[in-house]
């Protein structure tokens, strides 16, 4: 195995959260896995919500298994489902099922004598000669069984070691992640075409999966899309344009400014302590991540320049692009103050929360160097109403 694996599969896991297709996104992770693990074939029980059971996705190519069509499909009274989902079935130590440890318990006199788990046991080995399969690991989300990656022996014949088992376990929840993330961006596009009070639910459901990965931002986005659309009225009074299209847009990308975080490590998210300079070019990359995501959603123009360009700068220092002034589109100006307060008014890993009030000095103190001075006056305008 090539010793950069581990790095192979972090930089794959990065271009899965791009992928926006179910079905290549499957395509993708069967074939990264089979690339870099140096495994015959791999395959994944994937759980299908429309039908409440879980489809079979295989690997093509020289090692592709051939199911015939009866095992397309898999029911939640699968053993291999049922094991997964059922804390009380747990007899085989972790949620990763080798073949090797069955085929040990099996013939101890402990799993002899008990006929039940015997059973079980005989059934998981049953479904895995079926599949041809070595190994199988779960993906959750939350407490959801998203789907079951199996895989089969390595090409060298080799039994999988504990640190590449620890690995595929850690890829697994983010193969988990990019699959939720392709059937929100699904839902999104149907529903763009259906209804549009349809697709902000779907914006929030979107929200909250990022939130999902940092556990120091709960509630962050609902909270500066409020603040964000309490600013825009204010601005509203003080201009002519159409506004209801807008407010529409802001609501969207407000909810939706930090999606880039989905493609980065939940251990860099939730770090205790000050980031290093790598660390932070890493979790400034999340605008330009974000666009990434959205670009493909037709009719998201408006959106996504909140989302790429909200941690712009007025006076230029900002990025990703170091646009400055009113070239920073007024999208992006508004959530670029809420957030900030939000931000600042909020616990996080390095710091306390800071007073509210001391947040509203330091906004005031970097109007027209951080901040546009129409957006802070409007939203000065808004905290002295209580919107804020």
């Amino acid at each position: 195995m090539e010793k950069d694996y581990r790095k192979e599969l972090e930089k794959a896991a990065k271009q899965m959260i791009l992928v926006h297709r179910v079905d290549t996104l499957i395509r993708l992770i069967l074939r990264t896995i089979i690339r870099y693990l140096k495994v015959k074939h791999a395959g994944i029980f994937l759980y299908d919500k429309n039908k409440d059971e879980y489809v079979i996705k295989i690997s093509k190519g020289k090692w592709g298994l051939k199911l015939s069509s009866g095992f397309a499909k898999v029911r939640k009274d699968n053993p291999l489902i049922k094991y997964f989902t059922n804390n009380k079935l747990k007899i085989l130590g972790d949620d990763i099922i080798l073949l090797e440890r069955i085929n040990q318990l099996l013939s101890s006199k402990k799993v002899k004598r008990n006929k039940k788990i015997k059973k079980l046991l005989e059934e998981i080995k049953f479904q895995f000669s079926l599949y041809n399969t070595k190994v199988c690991i779960p993906g959750f989300f939350r407490d959801k069984l998203i789907g079951v990656l199996f895989l089969g022996e390595k090409e060298n014949k080799e039994n999988f070691t504990s640190e590449e088992l620890g690995f595929l376990s850690v890829l697994s929840s983010d193969v988990v992640m990019a699959i939720q993330n392709a059937w929100l961006f699904e839902d999104l596009n149907k529903q763009v075409e259906i209804n549009r009070n349809l697709f902000l639910q779907t914006a929030n459901a979107l929200a909250t999966a990022i939130e999902a990965k940092d556990r120091y931002t709960s509630g962050h986005t609902e909270r500066v899309s409020r603040y964000s659309l309490a600013v825009a009225e204010e601005i509203k009074k003080m201009s002519k344009k159409k506004w209801e299209r807008f407010l529409e847009s802001l609501k969207i990308a407000s909810l939706l400014h930090d999606i880039g975080k989905i493609g980065i490590k939940e251990d860099l998210l939730n770090k205790n302590g000050s980031l290093t300079k790598e660390e932070r070019k890493e979790i400034e990359k999340h605008p330009l991540v974000g666009y990434s995501i959205l670009k493909p959603i037709e009719g998201f123009q408006e959106p996504i320049l909140g989302v790429k360009y909200h941690h712009e700068r007025y006076d230029g220092k900002g990025y990703p692009n170091g646009l400055k002034g009113e070239k920073i589109p007024l999208i992006a100006q508004i959530i670029s103050v809420a957030d900030t307060f939000d931000a600042m008014t909020s616990h996080r890993p390095y710091r306390p929360a800071i007073k509210r009030e001391k947040v509203m000095e330091e906004i005031k103190r970097n109007k027209g160097k951080q901040f546009s001075p129409l957006i802070v006056e409007a939203f000065l305008k808004a905290y002295k109403k209580g919107k804020i």
